[in-house]
């Protein structure tokens, strides 16, 4: 009986604060871990909430500096990432951080419907050629827009 009393009042000084008016406070970094009284209201399309540095987002692959290793998709514990590579009989170039290239790659497909996020897929790249970008609203109702394809479909040979 005295929890649930003691429940009761908590939701009801939590209504009660949610009922005064308030003053807006201005979005800033480290705003919302002061201790604010209430809920915070946010108009999301014109005010973001601060993206943490460390946060797993959407992944993107600059497909340059892919070497065609296949790490990235193996260590993937979803399967989330297709690729398909076909070797080339000449050096195709190297990469930004000097690493040679010898695959084509047709496919490389990321579908963040299936992806967990984990950020395996980042760390496991010896070209960091896959990246987490600091994007969270890509919400959308049709699954196929949340397949990614980065694959070099213009470079392979009829």
């Amino acid at each position: 009986m005295y929890s649930l009393l003691r429940g009761l009042l908590l939701a009801l000084r939590h209504g009660i604060r949610g009922w005064r008016k308030r003053t807006r406070h201005p979005l800033e970094q480290g705003a919302f871990a002061s201790p604010l009284n209430g809920a915070v209201t946010l108009s999301y399309p014109h005010a973001r909430f601060p993206v943490p540095e460390n946060g797993h987002y959407r992944l993107h692959v600059t497909i340059e500096d892919c070497i065609g290793c296949d790490l990235c998709a193996r260590v993937c514990p979803v399967n989330c990432i297709t690729i398909e590579k076909q070797r080339s009989q000449t050096l195709l170039g190297y990469t930004s951080s000097g690493a040679p290239r010898r695959f084509h790659l047709p496919r490389f497909d990321i579908d963040h419907a299936l992806c967990c996020f984990c950020g395996l897929c980042t760390v496991v790249c010896p070209t960091e050629c896959i990246v987490m970008e600091p994007v969270y609203d890509y919400a959308t109702d049709d699954r196929a827009a949340l397949v990614l394809r980065f694959g070099e479909r213009s470079d392979v040979p009829s």
